[in-house]
């Protein structure tokens, strides 16, 4: 039997790939998802890699033109939270082998851990062009600056940038944190005063 690769010119194969490809760009169907709120807003074009690894939580919304590679570990986006365009997610790393070449290496020769969960939790602002990378996860209340690279994980209502970021200050004291929770969040959810204050010592050496 003939294939259509052997049917199809080489050009109009690369031209018909592009087309449906533009199409999964502009097209966001829900049940491909791992979750997708029916609340949560993603605006095109956004270029996901495996959706199933996508979760987008009630009231998030990723600005146009971002790009999710999450192909074996999870992108996982908490409620209201909001991020602008260009937004960059990377969820795995690539691995080097001695004696062989980068591009030669398949993903199931891959060492462990080179593929991490990147969660982005309650509440959390992410202007232009951010990148967050394998493994982080970016605290409740976060500020990040436009073009900011997050290496490592942020603790919450920070305000972090840079590359890579790191963090400016936090955005409140610790009872404007407990005077804003105490309004959004039910109790067993709240950060408590000691924990803040631990935080906020962690941070400040």
């Amino acid at each position: 039997m003939i294939s259509i690769r052997q049917l199809l010119p080489r050009t109009l194969r690369t031209f018909l790939v592009g087309v449906l490809n533009g199409v999964k760009r502009y097209t966001v169907i829900p049940n491909r998802f791992g979750y997708l709120s029916p609340t949560a807003k993603i605006a095109a074009p956004i270029n996901i890699e495996n959706h199933r690894n996508v979760y987008i939580k009630e009231e998030a919304s990723i600005g146009s033109h971002s790009t999710i590679l999450a192909k074996n570990a999870r992108f996982i986006m908490k409620r209201w939270s909001v991020s602008a365009g260009n937004l960059t997610v990377v969820t795995g790393n690539h691995a080097r082998i001695i004696g062989r070449f980068l591009l030669s290496i398949k993903e199931h020769e891959k060492p462990e851990g080179l593929d991490k969960d990147v969660i982005v939790n309650e509440d959390v602002w992410m202007g232009m062009n951010v990148t967050i990378l394998s493994g982080v996860e970016i605290g409740r209340g976060c500020t990040i600056a436009a073009g900011a690279v997050v290496t490592k994980s942020l603790p919450p209502y920070c305000i972090a940038g840079g590359v890579p970021a790191k963090i400016l200050k936090f955005y409140w004291t610790i009872d404007q944190i407990i005077e804003h929770e105490k309004v959004l969040y039910p109790i067993e959810e709240r950060f408590s005063k000691f924990t803040l204050e631990s935080i906020f010592n962690e941070y400040s050496k």
